[in-house]
């Protein structure tokens, strides 16, 4: 593994778990509220995706493959819809199914989409 793939990393590890934080947080204040857990994640994994893309753009991937960054945008969000997929359904079977609390759920599936969401953007976004 390169220094530059170390690095950004590093970096996405960073970005990632602050926006984790906003995400969790914003699901449990939601669902708190009285919102269902499902539309809370939605919400929540929304808002975390957007503050990802304008932090990760900013500081850890100065380059992209795709140079209309209207295109860049467009296949950031639908890499991310996927990854909504991913934690959606992971939270619902934990929830729904295995009976497991809502919050553990969420911090479960996001191991899971954190994943596809670091391999897939770096591979097609990203040099």
């Amino acid at each position: 593994m390169s220094n530059s793939i170390l690095a950004q990393t590093g970096k996405y590890l960073i970005v990632g778990g602050f926006c984790t934080i906003v995400d969790m947080g914003l699901l449990y204040l939601l669902t708190g509220l009285g919102v269902h857990y499902l539309i809370s994640a939605v919400i929540s994994f929304t808002t975390g995706v957007t503050l990802n893309y304008f932090m990760c753009t900013a500081w850890i991937f100065d380059e992209s493959k795709v140079k209309d960054k209207r295109i860049e945008l467009l296949l950031y969000f639908l890499i991310s819809i996927v990854g909504l997929l991913i934690n959606l359904i992971g939270i619902w079977i934990l929830t729904s199914m295995l009976e497991m609390h809502y919050m553990l759920s969420k911090l479960l599936s996001t191991a899971v989409t954190l994943i596809w969401n670091f391999c897939s953007r770096k591979y097609f976004l990203h040099n």
